[in-house]
């Protein structure tokens, strides 16, 4: 049950926090203007949702329910881990946030203070236990990876939305059509990034000479569902690209519109099962 917990709330918090910097960048990328009320609702909910982390991170350790919370070892993780400071940064990244948020323009000023706080995730996981030099270029990369599957992740948000609330009659068929096409070059750069910082980042936690090793494990099961779900997002996303949306600059009929949405609801859906299998990973030792 505390391991559920613990995994449960690394989830969300990943949610959270992608979408809080995902959508402000894809906003400002592609020239819209986006929701700063969404914006503040997703500052707010990081600093909770950072709060649960850290009391199902107690349970973890102690063994204890996360409905009984073990405040004695949440002071110990406070004061004397990394847990304090990544959250002292997170808490007052996210305080940014929430005062970008009711800005004028507050939708892409909320993304610096937003990339900040999606960075601490790093130094949640296996990056912010590796040490030394490699540790540096592990956190590194896994901020570089962060970033690029937030953008991805904000990116997909607003499409779906997009494609379930809008009407492929009209002029919106093409309209979202010019969207995908301006997006190209920024997916180009972001699966780009995710695929070399993943290659990083695997060969920094596991090791190229212990990934036999990696065969029957847990780990090494939910790794390569991970990397299989990877590789259906990317058939997907090619999809989209070479062939549902020059459908829709053509003709905009509700067949191709269809079936965009439908790809968009299983890549959307792959995303948030990946996010869910890294929540698991982080919680795991990849040589148990």
């Amino acid at each position: 049950m505390t391991d559920a917990a613990l995994i449960g709330a690394r989830f969300a918090l990943m949610i959270d926090l992608a979408l809080l910097m995902g959508l402000p960048l894809f906003w400002w990328v592609m020239g819209i203007v986006g929701r700063r009320s969404v914006v503040a609702l997703l500052a707010g909910a990081g600093v909770l949702l950072s709060a649960f982390w850290l009391l199902a991170s107690a349970a973890a350790m102690t063994g204890t329910p996360i409905t009984q919370p073990d405040w004695a070892t949440a002071q110990i993780l406070l004061t004397m881990t990394p847990i304090g400071p990544v959250l002292a940064v997170r808490g007052v990244a996210l305080s940014l946030a929430l005062v970008a948020a009711a800005a004028p323009q507050g939708d892409r000023w909320a993304l610096f203070p937003a990339a900040v706080a999606a960075a601490t995730l790093a130094w949640t996981g296996h990056a912010g236990a590796t040490e030394d030099v490699a540790g540096s270029l592990h956190r590194a990369a896994d901020v570089a990876h962060i970033w690029a599957a937030a953008g991805w992740i904000g990116a997909l948000a607003v499409l779906l939305h997009a494609i379930l609330t809008l009407s492929p009659v009209g002029g919106d068929a093409r309209r979202i059509a010019a969207i995908l096409s301006r997006f190209s070059l920024m997916g180009t750069l972001i699966v780009a990034t995710l695929v070399a910082t993943g290659a990083i980042n695997g060969a920094l936690i596991v090791g190229l000479d212990q990934l036999p090793a990696l065969v029957g494990s847990s780990y090494g099961w939910l790794l390569g569902a991970k990397l299989a779900l990877f590789g259906l997002m990317l058939a997907l996303a090619a999809a989209n690209r070479w062939r549902l949306t020059p459908a829709l600059e053509n003709d905009g009929t509700a067949r191709a519109w269809m079936h965009l949405r439908l790809s968009l609801l299983v890549e959307t859906s792959a995303a948030i099962a990946i996010i869910g299998l890294v929540a698991w990973l982080g919680t795991l030792d990849p040589m148990a």
